[in-house]
């Protein structure tokens, strides 16, 4: 027989199998589809168990339900594979544009049918605040409202004095979200940086008394100090630098790094650590790395967390005339491992092992024997075996007999084949059913009245001969209780 059928994801068995464990030869299952999916109308919803002791294939008998079209945003797209229950369709704004709600859907139950997840998102176009008012100057969007991606003013200055910068800014974005100016807005009048001043460092280009508008200075700090920031930046038109002029901090040292159990780091004895420095660690023959196999220095003159751990490996279980369910290198303790055998071969010793904290299997990996084969099933008089289709049995596979009409079996109905290649028990018999008559046949003559499979009491039978003969009683007969006829058949005689 077989056993409980493999979970599908599409269906589940009906609640009248739930509580069984094993099923004969023959028996058919039936599925009913999981919510989000519909019966597929050409496809049987079945599967049954074979004379292998397995379940015919399960055909994806339930389809997916669809929840249509998700709705598209203006200014916007949907970006999706399909719309099959379980899918999840995105949504993404043209240029220019920032996505308010939920950037995605999904398609999931609701009720009795599926249906889309949360609302379509709306794509606005990214604003951004009023352009910056200069001293002894103006821009043309005083008369504007709102300003958003896009959108440009240009400034001119008073009095004759000379403009300094871009004259043009537009709405611009750098995150797809906020909105920003393409420049700082221009100066009206000359522009004076302040002389930059870097502690723990110097100047290495760009040294000069007076910095004007666009003038580049570069920074290099002193030994035992690493750089935090720039080391290039720039005079603007609001008098500031950019980048910030850069910071000199000291570099921090770290420790030796630390031991481990069953491991050991890769340094030399007069290796210095800094900041930022990483040391790799490798374990001892048999043991692997559980976590990361590296440590670094951190700003603050400690190694981070946490310490690489070596853990011991159980070796890679092989069995002969089988497999695993996955190869999985190395194997750590609690891993589990699964085996089955080839065709042809049956498992002795447990289906699943585990790896242990000292590096052991338990249970002992097991070995797959080549099975015995029986002969064909017996045959039985008045009855048959099932599986006569099969062309090999093999020790562990039974069969079932059953009998004609009007016999009844008696003894085990199912024997099996054996480890040493026979058959056990003994077959069944088919015997007489004790509430039936023999069927009644005549040579030379057929029934022309009552046909049946099987014969009861009180049930009736009338017969005509062949052309050329004659009935010796052209009675009816009729079954008795003691499963004899009444009157006895007739005999058909050939005419002179």
């Amino acid at each position: 027989g077989c056993g409980v059928p493999t979970r599908l994801s599409f269906a589940e068995l009906k609640s009248e199998y739930m509580n069984q464990s094993y099923f004969p030869v023959g028996k058919t299952m039936h599925y009913t589809c999981r919510p989000g999916y519909s019966r597929h109308p050409q496809i049987k919803a079945t599967v049954t168990c074979l004379g292998n002791g397995r379940w015919s294939e399960a055909l994806e008998f339930c389809k997916k339900k669809s929840c249509g079209h998700p709705g598209e945003p203006e200014n916007g797209r949907v970006i999706a594979t399909d719309t099959l229950f379980g899918s999840t369709v995105n949504f993404t704004c043209e240029d220019g544009h920032r996505l308010i709600g939920q950037p995605h859907r999904r398609c999931e139950i609701s009720g009795a049918r599926v249906d889309w997840s949360g609302d379509v998102p709306i794509c606005e176009r990214i604003p951004c605040l009023p352009p910056p008012d200069i001293p002894n100057g103006r821009h043309n969007g005083v008369i504007m409202e709102d300003f958003s991606y896009g959108s440009a003013v240009t400034y001119t200055c008073d009095n004759g004095l000379q403009l300094t910068g871009e004259a043009s800014i537009h709405c611009t974005t750098k995150d797809g979200v906020n909105g920003e100016w393409s420049e700082r807005p221009p100066r009206c009048g000359d522009v004076r940086c302040p002389v930059p001043q870097i502690q723990n460092g110097r100047r290495v280009s760009g040294d000069s008394r007076v910095y004007s508008y666009k003038d580049n200075v570069t920074f290099e700090c002193n030994p035992g100090f690493t750089m935090k920031g720039h080391s290039l930046s720039q005079c603007q038109t609001d008098e500031t630098w950019d980048p910030p002029v850069p910071v000199c901090e000291e570099v921090q040292r770290c420790p030796p790094p630390p031991t481990i159990d069953n491991g050991k780091p890769s340094v030399q004895a007069w290796d210095v650590f800094t900041s930022g420095m990483s040391v790799n660690y490798h374990c001892d023959p048999g043991y692997s790395f559980l976590g990361e196999a590296s440590l670094h220095c951190t700003a603050s003159g400690a190694w981070s967390h946490p310490l690489p751990h070596c853990e011991a490996e159980c070796v890679s279980p092989v069995v002969g005339n089988g497999r695993t369910n996955g190869v999985q290198l190395p194997y750590r303790p609690r891993d589990v491992v699964v085996f089955e055998c080839d065709p042809g071969y049956t498992l002795s010793g447990s289906p699943e092992i585990h790896c242990q904290d000292d590096g052991r299997w338990d249970p002992p990996i097991p070995i797959c024997e080549k099975m015995q084969r029986c002969p064909a099933p017996p045959t039985i008089d008045n009855g048959k075996p099932s599986g006569l289709a099969l062309a090999v049995f093999t020790s562990g596979m039974s069969v079932e007999y059953s009998c004609e009409p009007g016999y009844s079996l008696t003894g085990q109905a199912s024997i099996y084949c054996t480890a040493s290649g026979t058959w056990s028990p003994l077959p069944p018999r088919c015997e007489v059913s004790e509430r039936f008559c023999i069927t009644p046949e005549i040579p030379n003559g057929r029934k022309v009245a009552g046909r049946r499979p099987v014969y009861r009491p009180r049930d009736t039978v009338r017969f005509e001969c062949d052309p050329g003969y004659t009935l010796n009683d052209s009675r009816p007969i009729q079954c008795r209780e003691d499963r004899t006829w009444d009157p006895p058949v007739p005999v058909c005689l050939q005419e002179k």
